[in-house]
């Protein structure tokens, strides 16, 4: 596992994932001779098969190659650490939000039409820039968000970056083939694929397309993915809502 730098603690998962295989309806057939009449074979749904991990992790890989959007979602341990964070909106970033958070260090992120804002609390800035700095920022700009041209200073993430760091492009020749077990399971009512290989378990949704619905890691924590494709577009905060600090 990996982390993240500049105060964001994230998971860098080798992930592994998987496609799904919906089953199709078929009519019942009905006893010679009986009657059809006022009443209709009640469709009777194929059982949902667990495919291998070598089959459906390039399928997923390139589901996840693909994409325009997604949500993600953490809440990890790292060097005896807790943290979470929230990461929604394009791929690119050029449209997102973030949200991250360790004990009572929090800093919000956003990104509309190129511009870059951030809502850091005190807490955040006091281990970021010191306490007279915190103090400082936080009597200018108490709940509003600092437009800043440098995004990058307090971890600028992005969806595509995030992604990257999780080796998409080997979970077909590495990480299929760590699999030892899979299961079809239910996933917050949502039919899934799991598959477990080592110190991880994936969750891959079972119908539609094959997104990748979460990643559990022993020691470090869970991600999961939402809102694949299906991120609405974030707008820009207010004027009044938003100040500029020298410097930033």
């Amino acid at each position: 596992m990996k982390t993240f730098k500049n105060g964001a603690m994230l998971l860098s998962a080798t992930a592994g994932v998987l496609l799904a295989l919906t089953g199709c309806s078929a009519a019942a057939e009905q006893p010679s001779g009986a009657s059809s009449a006022g009443a209709e074979a009640a469709p009777v749904q194929a059982e949902i098969v667990v495919p291998e991990a070598k089959e459906i992790f390039p399928k997923t890989s390139a589901a996840i190659e693909k994409a325009t959007s997604a949500t993600i979602v953490g809440d990890l341990t790292v060097d005896s650490q807790k943290g979470k964070f929230e990461l929604s909106g394009t791929v690119d970033g050029t449209n997102s939000k973030s949200m991250m958070s360790r004990g009572d260090s929090t800093i919000e992120m956003l990104t509309v039409d190129n511009v870059a804002y951030m809502k850091p609390n005190k807490e955040f800035l006091t281990e970021q820039a010191g306490a007279e700095a915190a103090k400082m920022l936080d009597s200018v700009a108490p709940g509003k968000w600092i437009s800043t041209k440098n995004a990058s200073l307090f971890g600028n993430l992005k969806i595509g970056s995030l992604l990257e760091s999780m080796g998409t492009g080997e979970l077909g020749t590495k990480e299929a083939a760590k699999i030892t077990k899979k299961d079809l399971a239910d996933l917050n009512g949502t039919k899934a694929f799991k598959y477990t290989g080592g110190e991880e378990v994936f969750w891959i949704a079972a119908e539609g397309e094959p997104h990748l619905l979460k990643i559990e890691s022993t020691g470090t924590g869970t991600m999961t993915f939402t809102e694949w494709n299906a991120v609405k577009p974030y707008e820009a905060p207010a004027k009044s809502d938003v100040v500029s600090v020298p410097g930033l």
